[in-house]
């Protein structure tokens, strides 16, 4: 199993889908690719309110394979923007995106080992 993510929850989602992993993976990247924008372009306009949203709707996607650590830092990004705490809301999102690369390699190398 990889540090950033549960493989066993990927082969998972493949049987309970009946979806081939390469689409599973895209879906998954690009959710989480949009929602981190989100985060961003909010983060910049001090919407507090839609970054809490982008984090949340990130969770969603990082949670079907237990993405670990991504979803502690995103939980944390989430909660400072609920707190309103731009401060500490913008350090978090630092640490989601420092986190984003391992985890997007290691959905590249699921997909790659599977072909």
């Amino acid at each position: 199993m990889s540090s950033e993510l549960d493989l066993s929850r990927l082969a998972e989602l493949q049987d309970l889908l009946g979806t081939q992993l390469s689409e599973i993976v895209a879906t998954l990247l690009n959710e989480l690719g949009r929602a981190l924008q989100d985060i961003d372009a909010a983060l910049a306009g001090r919407d507090l309110d839609a970054v809490a949203l982008g984090a949340h709707a990130a969770r969603n996607s990082a949670l079907m394979i237990d993405a670990q650590p991504f979803l502690a830092r995103l939980g944390d990004l989430e909660s400072c923007a609920r707190r309103l705490d731009v401060t500490s809301a913008l350090a978090a999102q630092q640490r989601v995106t420092e986190a984003w690369p391992p985890l997007r390699r290691s959905l590249e190398l699921a997909v790659a080992g599977d072909g």
